[in-house]
């Protein structure tokens, strides 16, 4: 099944801005399962430290900690975060030495979330972006959180 993961304010219920990566996965159903399994392990109220307080574009240490314990290659920070320069950092810890609590950028955002998602089972492919496709979120998929509100600022 393909659909659209929204990253930011989908609802239009703040600041209004948001992107959508199309993915795809054999259910919305088993994406929420992964939420699910992430919340019964780093607890309930992990995903609203995954940068969704308005302008505050980073993460909680608690999802750093889950990132880290699931062994999140440096690469996918190196590559995808164009806000910081990593330069000489091996591991994630070594980042979190340089600097404990640094912004991101939306698009390490969003690949650490899908990365972390698949880590608990989702099945996540990130496909090239087309039409018509469903966006899974809280109205889509009740229960389903979605993340990264606070990587925009009016």
């Amino acid at each position: 099944m393909k659909f659209y993961i929204p990253f930011g304010d989908w609802s239009d219920d703040g600041h209004g801005h948001y992107e959508n990566v199309l993915v795809a996965a054999n259910s919305m159903q088993d994406v929420l399962d992964a939420e699910d399994r992430i919340r019964d392990n780093w607890g309930k109220s992990f995903f609203d430290g995954f940068a969704n307080d308005y302008a505050y574009s980073s993460l909680s240490p608690t999802v750093w900690e889950a990132l880290i314990a699931n062994n999140m290659p440096i690469e996918i920070l190196t590559a995808y975060d164009d806000v910081n320069d990593w330069t000489g950092c091996h591991t994630i810890q070594e980042a979190l030495d340089a600097d404990t609590c640094p912004a991101l950028g939306m698009e390490f955002i969003e690949q650490a979330f899908i990365w972390l998602l698949n880590k608990y089972g989702a099945g996540i492919v990130i496909l090239p972006e087309e039409e018509e496709i469903p966006q899974i979120n809280n109205w889509t998929c009740p229960g389903f959180e979605t993340v990264g509100y606070g990587c925009w600022e009016d």
